[in-house]
């Protein structure tokens, strides 16, 4: 069985606040990342349990430098550092038979969600839109990432994170194995569960995601539009200028292109720049 993971901050047990995922280098940032490494541990081991041979984890937090491969088993491989392709599924493809994602947190705008966002702060609402059907779907990176993985044919089996990320990925896929690592007050507040308790429920989830029969349906977003609200019109005058990006108005671009890999692809390339 061969197993991808990737793996965010925000939804890791014991994080609540910024000062902990974007404060580079402080205590409570390495803190953070030490957290972030037991989760990971509990994944790994929920994959051993369930008899993952091969293993590849995405450290997809920020500049990706935030997880020690000298803590990992041989079996275990790390991808880390900022990719300008799939980004925080960089190292998916259709070899794989399973996908988690490990950490992640609800879509910018939910409300009492820890840390939410989309990608980047200055993204405010992401709307997938299906031309058959009409009504825009909203969504936060576990949809965004999870169609990637899709794209391969790759079914996203598990995900862990807040109470606010657990409803937002059932509303989505059903059938996903959820571990619940802490309940959202505020953006920066949150009843947190114990890690050891946390950690226990990722490791039993992985176990159950990867042997249950049968899986998720990978998420097939082929054909959808995706359409892309920012905060300023400075971020979108920055978006605006990608290829297959349209401007809809001062803050929203919208991109259409033949296969999600090429949304997705453009998506990233339109948030880095109108960040820059």
């Amino acid at each position: 069985m061969k197993v991808f993971i990737s793996i965010d901050l925000e939804g890791i047990s014991g994080v609540f606040r910024s000062a902990q995922t974007d404060d580079l280098g402080s205590d409570e940032y390495r803190g953070a990342c030490k957290l972030m490494q037991g989760d990971l541990s509990a994944a790994l081991a929920g994959c051993a349990d369930a008899g993952a041979g091969e293993i590849v984890v995405n450290d997809a937090h920020y500049n990706g430098d935030n997880l020690g491969i000298n803590e990992l088993p041989a079996h275990v491989s790390l991808i880390s550092g900022s990719s300008p392709n799939l980004s925080m599924m960089e190292g998916v493809d259709a070899s794989f038979d399973s996908a988690l994602l490990v950490g992640y947190h609800a879509q910018a705008g939910a409300e009492a969600a820890v840390l939410a966002h989309t990608f980047t702060d200055i993204i405010t609402r992401v709307a997938v839109l299906d031309p058959a059907a009409g009504e825009p779907y909203m969504t936060g990176e576990f949809g965004l990432c999870t169609a990637v993985a899709g794209a391969f044919g790759v079914p996203v089996v598990f995900t862990s994170g807040d109470d606010k990320l657990a409803a937002e990925a059932h509303n989505l896929v059903p059938e996903v194995e959820v571990a619940v690592t802490k309940t959202g007050l505020a953006r920066e507040a949150a009843r947190l569960r114990a890690p050891e308790v946390a950690r226990a429920a990722i490791r039993a989830g992985v176990s159950r995601a990867l042997t249950a029969a049968p899986k998720p349906a990978p998420l097939d977003w082929n054909g959808r539009v995706l359409q892309v609200t920012f905060s300023s019109p400075a971020n979108c005058d920055l978006a605006a200028g990608c290829p297959t990006v349209k401007r809809l108005d001062g803050t929203t671009i919208e991109i259409v292109a033949r296969d999600y890999l090429s949304t997705w692809k453009t998506f990233v390339a339109a948030a880095t720049l109108a960040g820059s």
